[in-house]
């Protein structure tokens, strides 16, 4: 097959990944959520606290490993991808959406 045809197989057009402006208060509210400390926290995505703290002063930001990690952390929190996508989604009491 043809690049070209490739290219028209799958129309899909490269972006540059940059993190929401949000994502230090979408980070700890999912530390929130999962009930740990920072330090629970950055264990749990194998990384160190110091790490995260770091990605919250806006220093750096997490590489591919860690965000994997913590996108696959979030999915084990109730909430968690939500959360973590900076969707904020209402759930009525009863836990029934």
């Amino acid at each position: 097959m043809s690049r070209e045809r490739q290219l028209h197989r799958y129309p899909f057009v490269p972006v540059v990944a940059l993190l929401p402006e949000d994502f230090v208060a979408r980070l700890t509210r999912l530390k929130e959520a999962s009930g740990l400390t920072w330090d629970g926290f950055a264990s749990m995505i194998g990384v160190d606290y110091r790490q995260v703290l770091r990605w919250c002063k806006k220093s750096c930001e997490p590489a591919g490993g860690a965000m994997l990690a913590l996108v696959e952390f979030a999915d084990q929190v109730p909430g968690g991808p939500d959360i973590i996508r900076g969707r904020n989604r209402q759930v009525p009491d009863g836990g029934r959406e």
